[in-house]
């Protein structure tokens, strides 16, 4: 099935998104591995972002995302030449989604940030999760999962653990 929503994120063991000052840095020494990216990411078509996510793909060395559609959940414009297939989107996330769906082939990649992420799962939007568990526990940080939010089930599909510690687990909708 294509058009699904993939919330595809590195997470630490205490379900940290990123550290207590935004940063991605404590990812680095796990970098070396193949999670099988390359094959996650022919599936995809478009990718739905949130502006820091966005913000902070721009400091790279190279655009990330070339060849995908990005739609970047945010109520600014962006920077006066964003890379090619990037467009703004405000509004409803859920009217966004049913846009690219109908717009473009291939699976769509939930990237985060937390609010966007945890919006998107408050509302029963996202087809499945795709964790990657990173052995570390940072203790502060935007978590992926808000507190109080509400309850959802969901069926495992797959748990593969890496050498260097890492877990993929992959679950749908129960």
């Amino acid at each position: 099935m294509s058009g699904r929503l993939r919330l595809y994120v590195a997470v630490s063991l205490d379900g940290c998104l990123a550290d207590a000052w935004g940063g991605v840095g404590w990812l680095t020494p796990f970098e070396a591995q193949d999670y099988g990216m390359d094959g996650f990411l022919a599936d995809v078509g478009s990718v739905l972002t949130g502006r820091a996510t966005y913000d902070q793909a721009r400091g790279f060395p190279e655009w990330p995302y070339a060849g995908k559609r990005v739609a970047v959940m945010t109520h600014r414009p962006l920077d006066r030449d964003p890379p090619a297939g990037v467009e703004a989107a405000g509004g409803d996330v859920a009217a966004m989604l049913a846009r690219l769906r109908a717009e473009t082939p291939g699976d769509i990649w939930l990237l985060g940030g937390a609010a966007l992420a945890q919006d998107c799962l408050a509302r029963g939007l996202v087809d499945s999760l795709e964790l990657f568990v990173i052995p570390l526990l940072l203790g502060a940080g935007p978590r992926l999962f808000a507190a109080g939010g509400p309850p959802s089930a969901w069926a495992l599909n797959e748990a593969r653990p890496f050498p260097n510690g890492v877990v993929a687990l992959t679950y749908c909708r129960a």
